[in-house]
């Protein structure tokens, strides 16, 4: 016999779990379940990310990322406080590599204040190679509100919290819907679930599950794996802030970055390879499913042409350190290959239109008793709070009083 929740949101990435807290923060005698196919919560894109709250210095001013990212960085860094969880402002430094690349810096911290961002302000090569030893630029724009957490505890902490309303089932992979009159009946490996409102969290399979409940996706996910090398001692006792390079502004990426990490560690990273699977954390992975997708998407063609040279340099990447090196050498140019150390690697879930541009903004698309929320790539764990809050709204939870 099926379990029943008013409430279920479909992953455990942090996006679904502050989605289900806000909804219960609204209405606290719901029951809210979260289904996530992995065996733990933050399994794909919260644990394998770079771990860093976002300012919200890049997002064009109005989008939702940047309302978003400026409100939940406070909401997340608040709950980290009230848990115990490791946090640290570290600051970041955007660095201006050429003469060239000064105005596009100066646009950058135009976009900066017109989003808000406190603090901000633009420091010479002098400074920048005082502050950020090894580090090289012409100039660089100070971000001092930056900073490093532990993402994959937030996730831990908001599933404990969740336990009281439903919980999190684990190994709840869903296979397929059914729509009642009174909501859904989800059929996951692990049984039946009925839900009254069905919330879309499912990260790189969202659009999957959109298709699965009837829902035509504006956008299609295409996975871009992501590739981080540890870096040694030699560099990691010098580099204590972000630092971060001009983001090409063809693409929603941030170009390799040097990353203090909170336990201590540095990596840098990451490229963007098109993965040819959903979860290809290795080069060379593929999915024969994820190959038919892409072929007969409209805009697998359109991306190609837009991006195609681009793609190219980030695939090269993805295969041995001498691009790798040479990427890290833009900011620290005195990287050695000794420095590199060992490889670890993400995947984000980039939504590209049928026009085969990417999507730079989150999407949220309604569905017969659902919401489904799908493109929430970078800075959605810094938002995550508050994408929560945006989709209890918009799922028509109102606000406690």
């Amino acid at each position: 016999m099926s379990e029943r929740f008013d409430v279920v949101v479909i992953g455990g990435g942090i996006v679904g779990l502050a989605s289900a807290r806000a909804i219960h923060a609204r209405r606290p005698s719901a029951s809210i379940a979260v289904l996530e196919k992995e065996s733990s919560v933050a399994a794909h894109q919260t644990g394998h990310n770079s771990g860093v709250v976002h300012s919200g210095v890049y997002y064009r001013p109005g989008s939702l990322k940047a309302e978003l990212c400026l409100t939940g960085r406070r909401l997340l860094l608040d709950f980290a406080e009230a848990r115990g969880i490791r946090t640290s402002p570290i600051g970041k430094f955007i660095v201006a590599s050429r003469a060239e690349e000064l105005p596009a810096l100066e646009m950058l911290e135009g976009r900066a204040r017109a989003n808000h961002v406190p603090s901000v302000r633009r420091i010479d090569a002098g400074e920048l190679k005082a502050r950020a030893p090894g580090v090289e630029g012409v100039a660089a724009l100070d971000i001092p509100t930056a900073a490093i957490i532990d993402y994959p505890a937030v996730a831990r902490a908001l599933a404990e919290d969740l336990a009281v309303v439903g919980g999190v089932r684990t190994g709840s992979r869903v296979r397929a819907t059914t729509a009642r009159g009174d909501g859904w009946t989800l059929d996951t490996v692990a049984g039946e679930v009925d839900a009254g409102f069905v919330v879309n969290c499912a990260g790189l399979e969202c659009d999957l599950v959109a298709g699965l409940m009837g829902v035509r996706a504006p956008v299609a996910i295409v996975p871009f794996r992501g590739d981080y090398y540890h870096l040694g001692d030699r560099v990691r006792s010098t580099i204590t802030s972000l630092i971060y390079p001009l983001p090409d502004p063809e693409m929603p990426f941030l170009g390799v970055h040097l990353t203090p990490m909170i336990d201590g560690s540095l990596l840098a990273g990451p490229n963007a390879a098109i993965a040819f699977a959903r979860e290809g954390y290795r080069p060379g992975t593929f999915d024969p499913r994820e190959l038919q997708r892409l072929s007969v998407f409209p805009g697998s063609l359109g991306m190609l042409r837009r991006y195609g040279g681009i793609a190219a340099r980030e695939w090269l990447r993805s295969w041995g350190p001498a691009e790798f090196l040479a990427a890290i050498r833009v900011l620290y140019p005195a990287a050695r290959r000794t420095d590199l150390g060992a490889r670890t690697s993400g995947v984000r879930a980039q939504a590209v239109r049928p026009d085969g541009s990417m999507e730079d903004d989150f999407v949220f698309v309604h569905g017969p008793g659902a919401l489904h929320v799908l493109n929430a790539p970078s800075p959605a764990a810094t938002a995550s709070f508050a994408i929560g809050e945006r989709v209890a709204a918009e799922a028509g939870f109102a606000s406690a009083s």
